[in-house]
């Protein structure tokens, strides 16, 4: 048997958020972990993910939503789902707050958090994944959308290719961890400071971002 590569058919729903008799494929990684891959079913176009809910993150989920077309993504707070419903999409956008690599793994406050076990178990090859983060450049100019960052880094630790970077021109801050390379990994937006410049810059990075998907 092929070590490296399996396929495997589920035969019931016994696994939450696997839907009944989805074939999956399983890949092995080099400990020999095997890692959900994608289903074989057609996937759809784009879903937006986002977490806390009821707040500034959820309300630019919205916007983005709304500015892409709601009849042209879905959109789910994680957390409601599990982690292998990002593999029904070939596009992913994923909206996160300020909270840093330290904050989330010493503290469980935000959903992303105790999403991020269960989504080091699968595969983004071959998916483009686009990222928001929010932040607050006052309070925090030296930790300015780290979560951004920390979420760029499992990202593309998981094989998924990042889309949407931004200059870091027009944003005031002192450091952060989502810059490389001079420019942020995804979209920073301050609710906090900044909110009046946060509609022109959605709409500035969706041009940007959108056609990357088309191409998929």
């Amino acid at each position: 048997m092929d070590k490296n590569k399996i396929e495997q058919k589920k035969p019931g729903s016994n696994q939450k958020g696997v839907e009944e008799d989805s074939p999956l494929r399983l890949t092995a990684d080099l400990e020999g972990n095997y890692l959900l891959d994608e289903r074989t079913s057609e996937m759809k176009w784009l879903g937006i993910f986002y977490s806390p809910a009821g707040g500034s993150v959820h309300r630019v989920a919205k916007m983005l939503k709304k500015k892409i077309g709601a009849d042209k993504v879905d959109m789910f707070c994680v957390n409601d789902v599990q982690a292998d419903r990002l593999l029904d999409y070939k596009n992913l956008i994923l909206v996160c707050s300020s909270l840093g690599r330290s904050t989330w793994e010493r503290e469980q406050r935000d959903r992303w958090a105790k999403f991020f076990p269960s989504m080091r178990k699968i595969s983004l090859k071959d998916r483009l994944v686009a990222l928001v983060g929010l932040g607050d450049h006052v309070t925090y100019p030296k930790n300015f959308v780290d979560g951004m960052g920390y979420m760029a880094e499992l990202v593309t630790g998981l094989g998924g290719t990042l889309v949407g970077k931004t200059s870091t021109d027009g944003y005031v801050y002192e450091d952060s961890t989502a810059v490389i390379d001079d420019l942020f990994v995804g979209l920073p937006l301050d609710e906090d400071f900044e909110s009046e410049k946060t509609d022109a810059r959605i709409s500035k990075w969706l041009d940007m971002v959108l056609p990357e998907f088309e191409r998929i």
